[in-house]
């Protein structure tokens, strides 16, 4: 119990001047403050401190670009609002999925046979055997939902500045407005392996052997049957797959409106404070819903992955 209310009294030592400093810089609105701050909380107290280093690489590279040349994607009509401060529903959106993995491996801890059982060989619950190495499987689907909200957020921030219009996913002869759901362009597709290796990248720096050498083991030691290398594939792979999944559901059946005010196309049900006209695709599948959906397949990809590659003997 000693060592929990450590742990705890160093977490809120770091995450709330974290959370102040974000909400003066504007990265935060005041509900966004509130939820970054529960879902760095829960990942750092159901896992590690360097599970929510790499969920802070997320969040200070994402917002970092949100604000990046922000009057130009303004003047465009495909900024963030609230002069790019995200509110607690887009915090959740990309921040529930991450802890929700993290929480499920956390239960399968208490229910099965203790801290070897978590991953390093199998978990078992009374009668329930499961044979799974549920540590690597929980940290792969942390990171594959991780870039692909990273690889989505990168994409459309940094594809808005890309030079020539966007070609919709479903249909490349076609050029769309820029932040048109669903369009793709050179830059932004190179920004979506660029967050999708920041996620990899950050894990595997976290687990990398140098670190026994220097402290003794690494700050992701648990990870005994999760290389380095395959962490970056695993992120790679299932950020690619999520942020894919993502424009084809921006294309095809995400809800979109068209602005009573300025007469522009859009995927807010308000814009430019009036209600918008609906237009097509389904009125409850916004964007968050897409985000979620989106990271959940990004994860499961990358479920699939460390797997195939654990039983060929490559993890």
């Amino acid at each position: 119990m000693f060592y929990v209310l450590l742990d705890l009294a160093i977490a809120l030592m770091v995450l709330i001047p974290l959370a102040l400093i974000a909400y003066k810089k504007n990265l935060l609105t005041k509900s966004g403050l509130v939820a970054a701050f529960v879902v760095g909380l829960g990942v750092w107290m159901l896992a590690s401190w360097a599970w929510f280093l790499i969920f802070l690489a997320f969040f200070m590279v994402t917002a970092l670009f949100t604000h990046y040349k922000y009057q130009k994607k303004r003047s465009l009509g495909a900024a963030q609002d609230k002069s790019g401060a995200r509110g607690w529903r887009n915090v959740m959106a990309n921040g529930i999925l991450p802890l929700s993995f993290v929480l499920f491996g956390f239960i399968l801890i208490a229910l099965g046979e203790g801290w070897d059982a978590f991953g390093r060989t199998v978990v078992g619950m009374g009668i329930l055997f499961i044979p799974l190495p549920v540590m690597g499987i929980t940290f792969a689907a942390f990171l594959g939902a991780l870039a692909t909200h990273c690889a989505d957020t990168l994409a459309t921030e940094i594809g808005l500045l890309n030079p020539t219009p966007p070609r919709l996913i479903t249909k490349p002869w076609e050029t769309v407005p820029a932040g048109t759901s669903g369009g793709v362009s050179l830059m932004g597709e190179i920004a979506t392996i660029l967050g999708s290796l920041l996620i990899g990248g950050t894990a595997a720096l976290l687990a990398a052997p140098f670190w026994y050498s220097l402290i003794g083991a690494p700050p992701l030691f648990e990870l005994i049957n999760f290389a380095p290398v395959t962490m970056v594939l695993v992120a790679l792979f299932g950020g690619l797959v999520g942020c894919t999944i993502d424009s084809l559901f921006g294309a095809t059946i995400q809800g979109h409106w068209r602005c009573q005010v300025c007469n522009k196309k859009t995927e807010k049900k308000v814009h430019c404070g009036e209600a918008a006209d609906y237009l097509r695709g389904n009125r409850f599948f916004d964007n968050n819903m897409v985000n979620l959906v989106s990271g959940l397949i990004g994860a499961l990809a990358a479920i699939w992955l460390y797997l195939t590659l654990l039983g060929i003997g490559f993890a």
